[in-house]
């Protein structure tokens, strides 16, 4: 590869550079440039560069039209535009955009996930995390894939320290045929089938003797051992029979004040499981709070 000598560009001109790069599919370059834009930006420009380099971290055709998304957003003059996959926002206060650690860390471990600027669900997800650190019992996950919103959370809020385990359950070669939904035959093989391993995610934890990994079908695995009461419960299985089978086993044992996530609550592509949960819950007098992110809440009274 050739050298290419720039004599003082202007911030515009590096994001700019940065930009077309992403746009041919020169990844490396474009993160770069971004990088070097980053160091000279003022604090209330940095964030539309970690969002590109959000992008970047997951290059692929949704990510370029992100970036097309985020340029147009910021033609209008829109102030703080941010994009991710499945949500844009603009006119809004970015939690995170303040917060070093949280964009440090979101960096760190954003390989993990084949999904960009995951920073909204982050938030939510940390939000429960860090609430609840005082209510009865202990914290699960089930769905784990690679592992990267246990390892974002545990690592920001230095989980090895607290008096709490959490237990992450999941089968670690995909979703079982008998549970899949109608069109997630190719969404499963394409995302989970031969991508992750149960001792690539037990090797990724290692270090925090507070967290195990477990490998099994829920809800079955749930029967052989799981927590008398739990604080938070993740719910991200991506199917509606292993997540109503789970809420019949777990949910008497969610402490008073405890938090149920649901990942998957709104995802147009998981409306079987936004139905099934929405009337799961209606049916018992109580409610989950939709968020745009494609999560939803539950807050147990």
């Amino acid at each position: 590869m050739g050298s290419v000598k720039l004599e003082d560009p202007t911030l515009r001109q590096l994001v700019a550079m940065g930009d077309g790069l992403f746009a041919r599919g020169e990844v490396t370059m474009a993160g770069d440039m971004y990088r070097i834009a980053l160091k000279r930006a003022a604090p209330n420009q940095r964030q539309m560069i970690r969002t590109r380099l959000g992008l970047a971290a997951v290059h692929n055709n949704r990510s370029v039209k992100l970036l097309d998304l985020l340029q147009q957003l910021e033609a209008l003059g829109w102030d703080n535009p941010f994009v991710s996959d499945g949500m844009a926002t603009w006119f809004k206060t970015l939690p995170f955009a303040e917060d070093d650690r949280f964009q440090k860390l979101a960096e760190e471990h954003a390989a993990l996930l084949p999904i960009a600027n995951w920073h909204w669900n982050l938030q939510t997800v940390l939000w429960a995390v860090q609430r609840n650190r005082s209510i009865p019992g202990d914290y699960m996950e089930l769905g784990v894939f690679k592992g990267h919103t246990t390892l974002f959370c545990s690592d920001y809020v230095e989980f090895q320290n607290w008096p709490k385990t959490w237990w992450l359950y999941d089968t670690f070669e995909g979703i079982p045929e008998d549970q899949q939904a109608p069109g997630w035959e190719e969404i499963n093989k394409r995302t989970y089938t031969g991508t992750y391993s149960f001792d690539e995610v037990v090797d990724r934890f290692a270090r925090i003797e507070n967290i195990k990994v477990i490998k099994g079908r829920v809800p079955e695995i749930l029967l052989e051992g799981a927590p008398e009461k739990i604080a938070f419960l993740h719910i991200d299985l991506n199917n509606a029979p292993a997540e109503i089978g789970a809420l019949e086993v777990l949910f008497d044992r969610l402490s008073p004040g405890g938090i149920i996530i649901f990942d998957d609550y709104t995802w147009f592509t998981t409306r079987a499981q936004f139905d099934a949960e929405k009337q799961w819950f209606e049916s018992r007098g109580l409610g989950i709070l939709p968020l745009p992110t494609g999560q939803g809440v539950f807050v147990n009274p």
